[in-house]
């Protein structure tokens, strides 16, 4: 099952209008990079691993009844958020993974990569360590879910 992080905006009084007319590019890509820190919260070991070492993630946006609600989740579509959280891209995980592992005190992994998923969910450091290090790379890609927000905002 994919992990989502959904979240609804306040009501909006209706002699405003629809929403999105008032939402900016920074409002909207701050709301994004809020889901995709709640996604990083909620995270399983699988999705973690996946995310660490492909990438993967995907901005949702949608405006239902004059209600837009953000959401991020694993998707399999290459975009602007695609290739957040990838750790060492031009390193194999099996170099990457070590590394990681000395740079956040856990165990090594395990040589055989079926195992790995199983190595993030009994090592609290990996699982901690994986956590901070995607909600760094949130914070210092915040431009990115802006641009995500500002496509999402020319289409209506």
């Amino acid at each position: 099952m994919l992990n989502h992080a959904y979240a609804m905006p306040d009501a909006t009084r209706r002699d405003y209008g629809p929403v999105h007319q008032h939402l900016t590019k920074s409002d909207l890509g701050a709301q994004l990079a809020r889901r995709a820190d709640e996604w990083v919260r909620q995270a399983t070991p699988a999705e973690l691993l996946s995310v660490l070492l492909s990438g993967g993630l995907s901005p949702v946006i949608v405006e239902e009844e004059g209600q837009v609600r953000t959401g991020i989740e694993l998707g399999e579509q290459p975009g602007l958020l695609s290739k957040l959280g990838i750790i060492w891209s031009d390193l194999p995980p099996a170099q990457t993974l070590p590394l990681v592992a000395l740079v956040w005190e856990a165990t090594p992994p395990p040589a055989d990569s079926r195992l790995w998923e199983a190595w993030i969910a009994l090592d609290g450091h990996v699982r901690e360590g994986a956590r901070r290090f995607l909600h760094d790379e949130i914070d210092q890609n915040i431009p990115l879910f802006e641009a995500c927000a500002e496509a999402w905002l020319r289409e209506k």
